[in-house]
């Protein structure tokens, strides 16, 4: 009885648009109850449940969840300002519009939840595991001591600013349109992945390894990928431009129409690969493996390649126009196009005009 009176007393004020505040619940069950524009400050909630609630336009301010589990829950337009959620779990919930600010997270789960556009912003503590979760698109950024889970979920618009790899854990995580640009993923085990149409412009990721994963158009523009292994990967329509990729193993790839222009690939491994209409213009392809390549309508025009290794590859109209390839090894030239020297003598002219 006195839960219930608590309840009904809290449900008057939210409904009389009187601010809830400084206020204890323990163990309390909330169930198939609606809470559209209540605002609740400086509160503890210890061990309650909500189930079957409709939360709307709700403000959340300086508030504790401890134990606390919402389930089947629907959040839209809530947003949690400087709360802290500690053994908390979101399951089956539906978050929509959703931001939290300035919240802290220890050692909390979201499970089975439909989250269709938020933001974790700003957490002094974000210590969270997302399972089994549909995610159409969710902002993290200024989050401090991170350690994040991700399992059986998908991504469709995830954005990780300023974001350290080292501190996530992946477990049959699929992304499509990932921007984590200016990221740390250094030796990351990327393996598998699906990561189409991805972006990580300007990101230090020395070491990792993307073998067999998709990353068709994505973009790793400006990136350092040197002793990066892209095996077998999907990498079709990728953009690679002006990448640190010295060392860099993409033996068996497939990079149909990806762009390496301005590129350091020295040494890099491109063994197997189908390189159809793969543009590599200006890039330093120096001591670089194209042996068994197919390289159908490739363009390696302007790029130094010289004493790499083209043996065994295959071309057809491929554009070798003004490169260096000083001790290069062809093998068979066939299907490279012939020297344009009109063009050269063009572009020389307007050089030095």
């Amino acid at each position: 009885m006195q839960s219930q009176a608590a309840q009904q007393q809290f449900l008057a004020q939210v409904d009389h648009g009187e601010p809830v505040t400084g206020l204890l619940w323990k163990g309390l069950s909330w169930q198939a109850m609606a809470w559209h524009g209540a605002e609740i400050r400086q509160c503890i909630f210890e061990h309650n449940t909500f189930v079957e609630m409709d939360w709307r336009s709700c403000h959340i301010d300086t508030v504790v969840f401890a134990g606390v589990r919402w389930s089947a829950t629907t959040l839209k337009d809530c947003v949690f300002t400087s709360c802290r959620f500690v053994d908390c779990v979101f399951e089956r919930a539906t978050l929509e519009a959703h931001q939290f600010l300035a919240c802290a997270f220890e050692g909390c789960l979201f499970s089975e939840c439909q989250y269709a556009e938020g933001s974790l912003l700003d957490a002094p503590i974000l210590d969270l595991r997302i399972e089994a979760c549909q995610v159409k698109k969710l902002v993290l950024s200024g989050n401090q001591q991170v350690r994040l889970g991700f399992k059986d979920s998908t991504f469709l618009h995830l954005v990780l600013a300023d974001f350290d790899f080292g501190n996530l854990t992946l477990e049959n995580a699929n992304f499509t349109n990932l921007i984590a640009m200016e990221c740390r993923a250094r030796d990351y085990d990327f393996r598998g992945v699906p990561l189409a149409q991805s972006q990580f412009t300007d990101s230090d990721m020395a070491g990792s390894d993307f073998s067999d994963a998709d990353l068709s158009q994505a973009c790793f523009k400006g990136c350092g990928l040197q002793a990066c292994r892209f095996v077998r990967a999907n990498m079709r329509q990728a953009l690679v431009l002006e990448a640190r990729a010295s060392q860099a193993v993409f033996a068996g790839a497939q990079l149909e129409c990806a762009n390496f222009s301005d590129a350091d690939c020295e040494g890099a491994v491109f063994r197997g690969a189908d390189m159809n209409m793969t543009i590599l213009n200006r890039a330093n392809l120096q001591h670089a493996d194209f042996s068994d390549c197919s390289m159908t309508f490739t363009d390696f025009s302007y790029s130094n390649i010289s004493h790499a290794d083209f043996s065994g590859g295959r071309f057809m109209r491929s554009k070798h126009h003004a490169v260096i390839d000083h001790e290069t090894r062809y093998g068979s030239r066939a299907g490279i196009l012939p020297a344009d020297h009109e063009l050269l003598r063009a572009e020389q002219w307007v050089r030095l005009s």
